[in-house]
């Protein structure tokens, strides 16, 4: 790294680091009536009101961090412009994708950080923070004792539906189970049953007042009691913990799509979730482009425009991306193309400012 970079890099930093600092305060300001009134009315002693505001550090960082990048591009830029540097260096043959070269690396590794935040750090304090709130104890998250509409496809493809399932009663109400074919084509056999009872020992479900229609023979059978030796499923495997999809890492969140499918849920939050950790993290990389590019111009009154810039291109992003969100929570488009549109949107303004920042 020569001088240059490195008296780049220690503005740019310097320059991050301050807007970072304006914006967590701004928004920890327009927390602090919600914590009085918290205080006021018993729910939070003082002592537990500080630590509401540091579990809430998480999500602000990982909010103000994208607005922070694009304010300090564009003050610490700002500045060199006004210093007449940039033109300086551009007369000496030093491109201007060579004067923020190491702002962008910068940007990208905090990025990086804002990902792993977002993924190990945010959803262990947002739990924390809710609890507090919520006046109650922060408590291991349980599995839920009852289910309704519980669906489970078996690896012997063995469908079942359950209106209601209790796993500690281990007791069913209204079972559908149907049997297909290896191929998962045709139906083999359906059995309804008014209601059944898992028994642990035998590691089955015992049916009552049963109705079998088996396809393949194309008859029909009602049986008081009903046992099948492949209907070994136990009832607590038709229940998944429930939980906000914001409050678990990206590992549990996988992990909670695979249990929904299988048991035949709504994956669209938990994947719009997902979509936005692996997007949202980004923006900070790439707003820097936005923000290095528009601040290369010497303009009259350079810190009201940079502040006024900043805010406008940073709320503007966060519209775009809501607005994709909403769309893919809907599940109008995929979760992943949705939370990447709006990056590729402002990436691609950013490289046309770049390049315009040439000349």
């Amino acid at each position: 790294m020569k001088k240059l970079d490195i008296y780049i890099s220690k503005n740019f930093i310097k320059s991050f680091l301050l807007s970072l600092i304006a914006f967590i305060n701004i928004f920890i300001l327009s927390q602090l009536f919600k914590i009085i009134r918290y205080i006021t009315e018993g729910r939070m002693t003082i002592l537990q009101s500080l630590t509401y505001i540091l579990y809430l550090l998480p999500k602000i960082f990982i909010e103000v961090t994208p607005l922070a990048i694009l304010l300090g591009s564009l003050m610490c830029i700002n500045k060199m412009a006004s210093n007449l540097e940039i033109i300086s260096l551009k007369t000496s043959g030093i491109s201007f994708r060579r004067i923020v070269r190491y702002p962008i690396i910068i940007s990208l590794l905090i990025s990086c950080i804002v990902f792993q935040v977002m993924n190990k750090v945010y959803p262990s304090t947002l739990l924390k923070s809710r609890a507090l709130r919520a006046g109650r104890e922060i408590s291991e998250r349980v599995m839920p004792i009852t289910k309704k509409n519980a669906f489970l496809r078996t690896e012997e493809n063995i469908v079942y539906y359950i209106k209601n399932i209790d796993r500690v009663k281990n007791s069913a109400e209204t079972l559908q189970i149907i049997k297909l074919d290896k191929d998962f084509k045709n139906i083999e056999e359906i059995i309804t049953a008014k209601n059944a009872e898992f028994d642990s020992n035998k590691n089955i479900w015992k049916l009552k007042e049963v109705v079998i229609n088996n396809f393949k023979n194309k008859t029909q059978k009602t049986k008081k009691n009903y046992e099948d030796i492949t209907l070994n499923k136990n009832p607590s495997e038709f229940i998944t913990i429930q939980g906000d999809p914001d409050e678990l890492t990206n590992a549990e969140i996988a992990s909670a799509i695979r249990n929904i499918r299988t048991t035949g849920g709504d994956v669209k939050e938990p994947m719009s979730v997902l979509g936005k950790r692996y997007s949202f993290p980004f923006a900070s990389f790439i707003v820097s482009f936005l923000g290095l590019s528009l601040g290369s111009r010497y303009v009259r009154g350079a810190s009201a425009i940079s502040i006024a810039l900043s805010v406008g291109l940073g709320y503007s992003y966060y519209i775009v991306q809501a607005s994709f969100e909403a769309l893919s929570v809907n599940g109008i488009l995929n979760p992943f193309i949705s939370g990447w549109i709006p990056n590729v949107i402002f990436l691609g303004l950013g490289i046309y400012f770049m390049r315009k920042a040439e000349y």
